[in-house]
């Protein structure tokens, strides 16, 4: 049986993030993950350079709750990740997490150059580029956001070990593995690779449609803290009125062994702060879903047709008309060419000709990986349903 602490807040108060953390620590054992004199890196999302109040990265508060506890375990701490854009140092500036880390005598280490890592057990993915700062330390905690992803329907911890790779390379795996399922297979394997020994999602402001960056901030007043990353994707997948078992990323890893994504088998520690006391209660996910569904909640546009799949051997036209696509508002374009700088493929499917002009799409040529929505700087790239699926949903 796996277990997950699902607490309850509606507000990034340091002491009380201070209180619940210890609490999580103390009910799911997590101290026993660990030992003294050992170098952890802290692995924070850090998708690039953007402010706390956008909610697009963990916020700077919980990372601090995360690394007190750790702290607690005479650990040797490091923390650091590889954005899509920006240089790691900006984004961890801007993101909050540096004057944290230097407070806490916290180095941010090396997430530019890499080393070939083998993956003995891997499906598909046997030698990977590991970041130098994850390959010096000795484990790995992952903490990501709660958000919705227009490839993987949601992104959460696991999904954040894709920043373990640094940026110019993530951008190749995109084409080499732009099959959701193949890409879900590589996220598997790269979990299985770094092994991370707990994850903390921050969900207490999440984000809805059009995710990882450019959605709307969105009240979930949930943090989730588990030594099981696949048991807290699932709860965040339910919780957002996703299906976990129709999502490739928690589907593979589940199956790989990595985690548990059977809600009969996931046992929920119910977590509210009362004063200065935690209150405590606890029950089966598959007991408790219909009560964790975030209202209202926007889930990104993506595609799972079966004719979708059919789709990705070949048939180019399919592919045009059929996939859903990129589409730029040119309202909000700020001509900056970030689009088509992290387009992965060659040659591009987004191209400028002159730095005045709004990027133009060649859909024949797009494998629909979303980095250009994903990058924007300015929200202005959202993700459109073809003419065929809309036609087919009238």
């Amino acid at each position: 049986m796996s277990k997950v602490a699902l607490i309850q807040l509606d507000r990034y108060d340091q002491d009380e993030l201070n209180t619940v953390m210890a609490a999580a620590f103390d009910k799911l054992n997590l101290s026993d993950l660990f030992e003294a004199g050992e170098r952890i890196l802290i692995k924070p999302n850090m998708l690039s350079a953007v402010s706390p109040d956008k909610h697009v990265t963990p916020h700077p508060h919980v990372f601090q709750a995360l690394a007190g506890e750790l702290k607690k375990l005479k650990l040797i701490l490091s923390y650091g990740d590889s954005p899509a854009i920006d240089s790691p140092e900006r984004a961890a500036r801007i993101c909050g997490f540096e004057s944290v880390a230097q407070n806490m005598n916290i180095e941010r280490v090396d997430f530019s150059s890499s080393i070939e890592k083998e993956i003995p057990d891997a499906a598909i993915f046997r030698r990977m580029p590991l970041a130098k700062g994850v390959d010096d330390a000795d484990g790995l905690v992952t903490l990501a956001k709660m958000k919705t992803h227009a490839l993987t329907s949601m992104t959460g911890v696991l999904k954040n070990q894709f920043g373990v790779i640094p940026g110019t390379v993530k951008a190749k795996l995109h084409v080499n593995y732009a099959d959701l399922e193949h890409f879900s297979m590589m996220l598997a394997d790269i979990n299985r690779c770094v092994s991370p020994r707990m994850a903390v999602m921050d969900g207490i402001i999440a984000m809805e449609g059009n995710g990882p960056r450019n959605g709307r901030p969105k009240e979930a007043n949930m943090l989730l803290v588990s030594a099981d990353l696949v048991a807290v994707d699932t709860l965040a997948a339910v919780a957002m009125g996703l299906e976990p078992a129709e999502l490739p990323a928690i589907r593979h890893a589940a199956a790989s062994g990595l985690g548990e994504m059977d809600p009969e088998k996931i046992e929920l520690i119910l977590m509210q702060v009362s004063g200065s006391a935690v209150a405590v209660s606890e029950g089966l996910l598959s007991e408790m879903a219909d009560s964790l569904l975030i209202p209202d909640f926007q889930r990104a546009e993506t595609q799972r047709s079966t004719m979708t799949r059919a789709t990705r051997f070949g048939a180019p036209l399919a592919r045009q008309f059929l996939l859903n696509r990129p589409v730029i508002d040119p309202e909000l374009c700020t001509r900056c060419g970030i689009c088509v700088k992290t387009c992965p493929v060659e040659p591009k499917a987004v191209l400028q000709k002159v730095k005045s002009d709004v990027p133009v799409y060649h859909y024949q040529r797009c494998i629909r990986c979303y980095c250009c929505q994903e990058t924007c700087p300015e929200g202005a790239i959202m993700v459109r349903k073809s003419l065929i699926n809309r036609l087919m949903r009238a």
